[in-house]
């Protein structure tokens, strides 16, 4: 249990694999595969960056809870 939302193996496999498509749309936009023009592109790439960082802690953080290893 984490805040108060009992972890779901479905929940830790749904989070990982959404922190997957991400993973292939951000390598994806740092190859160039997927354009952006002038400034945007760094912006866009920038702000996927931080949503993976964000969204790798909690999904850490859920995977720890389910194991049992934080929380009560």
């Amino acid at each position: 249990m984490l805040l108060g939302v009992t972890i779901t193996p479905a929940m830790l496999i749904g989070g990982g694999s959404a922190l997957l498509v991400l993973s292939f749309f951000q390598v994806l936009q740092g190859l160039r595969k997927i354009r952006f023009k002038g400034r945007m592109h760094l912006t866009v790439h920038k702000g996927v960056a931080f949503v993976l960082l964000a969204g790798m802690c909690f999904h850490g953080t859920a995977a720890l809870a389910y194991l049992g290893i934080i929380g009560g």
